[in-house]
């Protein structure tokens, strides 16, 4: 029983449903904290559609001899099918779902153009492999990439008038993000340096990673504080810097581990947090009503 659970739960982190779902979930908290009403049911289904397909086409491009993990490269090796699957699956639900958005094309426009930049270096053509040498904002790109997504992007679909508490908002997940890739990208730094990718951990020395680190918590939780200074609700301000005080007290252990269920499920899921916490809470409050 215990080795069918297992192997259900590789699936669904390892085949890249786990991050879709969290995506999902990001967007509709985005929007739901500021009561800015319910996302249209397209715009919901293209951002799960579309993460799965980004995703499933970066891990089929993946070499599973050169780029190895602890447990994911072994997944990989034995299920690569599932992601070629997913990924044309996925791609005609992208497809079929961005027609119907027609309304919202120059504002999904940018997040299309993020992705096939962070995308791009695994293309197997000597172009796009040698990109990879340039990208020297790795970390950057997917943390702007993921926060557009799930932040900025649904305000633009539900026509947002933009406050001060959105913009704030839109920093302090940034800051979240951006500290989680720097874990993951301490955690790749060998490889990257095999491979010429230019980023912040590949040239600063860890010291001055921490600090940088450090500092986008700190941005973050700041940030949380000065959006509970226009709510008042302290609720709120826990459910938002809790994962950044989570991701702070796993540094420790990432910098040292390179357990795939750490990084592919704990921090990655330390993103979507906050939507968790915050729907648990929404069904709890109606429970008791």
């Amino acid at each position: 029983m215990a080795a069918k659970g297992k192997i259900f739960f590789d699936f669904i982190i390892f085949s890249n449903l786990f991050i879709a779902f969290c995506a999902v979930a990001m967007c509709l908290c985005s929007t739901a904290l500021f009561g800015l009403g319910k996302l249209p049911v397209d715009f919901v289904a293209f951002v799960f559609f579309s993460t799965l397909s980004s995703y499933s086409i970066h891990w089929y491009l993946t070499n599973e001899e050169e780029e190895t993990t602890a447990s994911r490269t072994d997944w990989l090796r034995q299920y690569k099918k599932v992601h070629a699957t997913f990924f044309i699956i996925s791609a005609i639900g992208t497809g079929f779902f961005l027609i119907r958005l027609q309304a919202y094309w120059l504002y999904i426009l940018p997040a299309v153009g993020l992705t096939l930049m962070y995308t791009a270096p695994k293309f197997p053509h000597p172009f796009f492999r040698s990109l990879q040498r340039f990208i020297l904002g790795k970390t950057f790109l997917l943390a702007a990439m993921w926060t557009y997504v799930t932040t900025a992007l649904p305000f633009f679909v539900l026509h947002a008038n933009w406050q001060p508490p959105h913009f704030i908002y839109v920093a302090l997940r940034f800051a979240l993000i951006f500290a989680i890739c720097i874990l993951f990208d301490i955690r790749d730094k060998q490889f990257d340096r095999q491979t010429g990718v230019k980023s912040l951990v590949t040239i600063l020395p860890l010291e001055k990673i921490k600090i940088i680190f450090t500092l986008f918590i700190v941005i973050n939780i700041a940030g949380s504080f000065i959006l509970y200074t226009y709510t008042q609700d302290l609720i709120q301000f826990i459910f938002l810097s809790l994962p950044a005080a989570f991701t702070y007290l796993l540094y420790p252990l990432a910098i040292k581990s390179k357990n795939d269920y750490l990084f592919y499920f704990i921090l990655d899921g330390l993103m979507a947090l906050t939507s968790v916490l915050y729907f648990m809470k929404t069904v709890f409050e109606r429970y008791i009503q």
